[in-house]
C-alpha cells in the first residue's frame, strides 16, 4: 500500500536527502536529514529502501496548499 505523503516540508528534505546520498554518500544524507528534523524512522526507511521509492508517479511530492 501506498504511502500518502502529506506534509510537503518534510517530503522536501528527504529528497534533498536522496540526492545527497547519490551524490555523497548514506551517511551525509542521514547526518543533513537528522540535522533538519527529519523523523529517526523515516530517515532509515527512505535511505534504506530505495525499491519501495517511484518519485516519478504524479502527486508523490504532497501539493502545495495555498
Amino acid at each position: 500500500m501506498r504511502q500518502v505523503r502529506t506534509d510537503r516540508r518534510t517530503a522536501l528534505k528527504v529528497e534533498k536527502g536522496l540526492i545527497i546520498q547519490r551524490s555523497s554518500s548514506t551517511n551525509d544524507a542521514a547526518q543533513y536529514l537528522s540535522a533538519r528534523g527529519v523523523p529517526m524512522h523515516v530517515a532509515v526507511r527512505v535511505l534504506t529502501t530505495p525499491h519501495k521509492r517511484d518519485m516519478r508517479i504524479a502527486g508523490a511530492l504532497p501539493q502545495q496548499v495555498e
